[in-house]
């Protein structure tokens, strides 16, 4: 019985904190929402209503909850006196900043520049922004609308992050990451890194995720949506649209997504669209080794006119890179050199089961509708490229001193003024083995007859009853299990040729 008593009264103590947990409104209780956060106790609840608020806060380490009546509503103004929102005394999930707009920041004096512009978040914190909260029209050179700082975990959750600027070369006009925040559902648009990186999200040595987002109309130099610098952050199922990056004078590179500084990001089930680059309009990789797949990266277009210069990959672009590019549709882009892709300068990564179609070049001097690749040694496998258009190589154009090797694929219903597959100018160096290529006798192992594919008119580039591509690949193909259409690899007694398995 008194053990029971004393378990009874241990218990009462440790929910005590919760009972006494209370609501401070502002403007009611305390006439501002500083004093408010001031007078709370953890567990609290600072209640705000609907008004302007031209006032700078800090949460003070405190484990409470900041809650506005909603954006546009709860309006808080940080009127150019330093980061709008200062959240850097280890806070945990449990702080909470929550219906507010926060505009008007300019960040936290750091040396010569300033960090955080509408929320300046370090020390360890970790919070949880969320709900209907916008954070737009603030200003600094590093993280205009957000900086987080090593070692900070915060959840960004439901939130809308635009119309922030840097000041001049800037990075990380709406964000700029180092520690590792989950990112989930929210609008990152029409943010300005000027002559800068990173329009969106600028993200250093980071693991920090993103899902379920939307980076819309972004702008800098390198990496208009998100410029990602080394780490392996995850992203996932977002949209990149209308993102752009300068085109001249200065060659800008990543319309939609930047990679480099030996990143292994993981990059899946995205769409990119209707993004703008010199070089990588879509995405765009250097010195890195991602694994990009699943991803619908279409209608994108790198620099094609005198002003722009030559514009390299209108899909995707590559430099040094290593990973992979997996089972990804790539359809209907623009550049002047590789409509679909460009590989340059020692590229080695895995290029496998891709649905490469309807990318297009420049007429004018415009070369390799599918695939540009100047030194590099890439290998494709299982992959099927059809319907581009050049006006040499109307799928591949090949220079330098490395050529890619092609396994298992076919290149099919291409169109140019010369070589309406390929074009080697490597001297042989570029390897084409059990893959089946239009108007090219390639010879052994190779075949090049009519793939007979289901409806290509209809972008269906599955095998159709009686294709003779059908078990006609590499014996000891190693790639991975499924196709782009999600049919398991390997129905017969070999590999089919191309990106579709019957």
């Amino acid at each position: 019985m008194q053990k029971r008593r004393l378990l009874a009264i241990v218990a009462a103590i440790v929910a005590a904190p919760a009972a006494f947990a209370g609501t401070i409104n502002v403007p009611a209780d305390q006439p501002t929402i500083q004093k408010g956060i001031d007078a709370a106790v953890n567990g609290d609840t600072v209640l705000v209503a609907p008004g302007l608020y031209k006032e700078n806060i800090d949460l003070k380490g405190k484990a409470i909850r900041v809650q506005g009546a909603g954006r546009q509503k709860s309006i808080i103004d940080g009127s150019n006196g330093g980061p709008t929102v200062t959240i850097a005394m280890a806070e945990g999930p449990a702080t909470v900043v929550d219906g507010f707009s926060i505009r008007g920041g300019t960040g936290r004096v750091i040396g010569l520049k300033r960090y955080g512009g509408g929320f300046y978040i370090s020390n360890t914190a970790s919070p949880t922004i969320s709900g209907n909260t916008g954070i737009g029209f603030n200003t600094a050179h590093v993280g205009a609308g957000m900086f987080i700082d090593f070692r900070c975990n915060p959840l960004l959750q439901d939130l809308l992050i635009a119309n922030n600027v840097t000041a001049n070369k800037g990075v990380g006009a709406g964000l700029h990451i180092l520690g590792n925040p989950t990112i989930d559902n929210c609008r990152i648009a029409e943010n300005t890194a000027t002559n800068g990186t990173g329009g969106g999200i600028y993200s250093g040595n980071s693991a920090y995720s993103i899902t379920n987002s939307q980076i819309d109309k972004n702008h800098s130099f390198y990496g208009g949506g998100i410029h990602v610098h080394g780490g392996s952050p995850t992203i996932t199922e977002n949209l990149f649209e209308q993102n752009e990056v300068i085109k001249a004078p200065i060659n800008g590179e990543g319309g939609g997504l930047g990679i480099t500084g030996k990143s292994t990001a993981w990059v899946s089930d995205n769409e990119f669209r209707l993004n703008e680059a010199h070089s990588g309009a879509g995405i765009y990789t250097y010195d890195a080794g991602p694994t990009i797949l699943l991803n619908s990266i279409h209608d994108n277009t790198a620099a094609t006119n005198s002003t722009g210069g030559f514009g390299y990959g209108g899909g995707l672009a590559m430099g040094r890179t290593g990973g992979s590019v997996q089972l990804n549709d790539i359809f209907f882009n623009v550049a002047q050199l590789g409509g679909g892709l460009a590989n340059r300068s020692g590229t080695t990564a895995l290029i496998y089961g891709n649905l490469v179609d309807h990318n297009t070049v420049s007429a004018i001097g415009g070369v390799g509708g599918g695939v540009f690749s100047k030194d590099s040694a890439a290998y494709f496998l299982g992959n099927t490229f059809a319907d581009n258009s050049a006006s040499n190589g109307g799928c591949f154009y090949v220079i330098g001193n490395a050529g890619p090797t092609l396994d298992t694929s076919i290149i099919w219903g291409n169109t140019a003024g010369s070589n309406v597959s390929y074009f080697d100018g490597t001297g042989g160096l570029f390897i084409i083995t059990f893959s089946d290529v239009e108007a090219a006798a390639v010879g052994g192992t190779s075949l090049s007859v009519d793939p007979l594919f289901t409806d290509p008119a209809n972008r269906d580039y599955q095998l159709g009853s009686g294709s003779p591509v059908v078990d006609a690949g590499n014996f000891t193909f190693t790639g991975p299990l499924y196709d782009i259409y999600g049919n398991i690899r390997i129905q017969g007694s070999r590999v089919d040729m191309g990106a579709a398995e019957q």
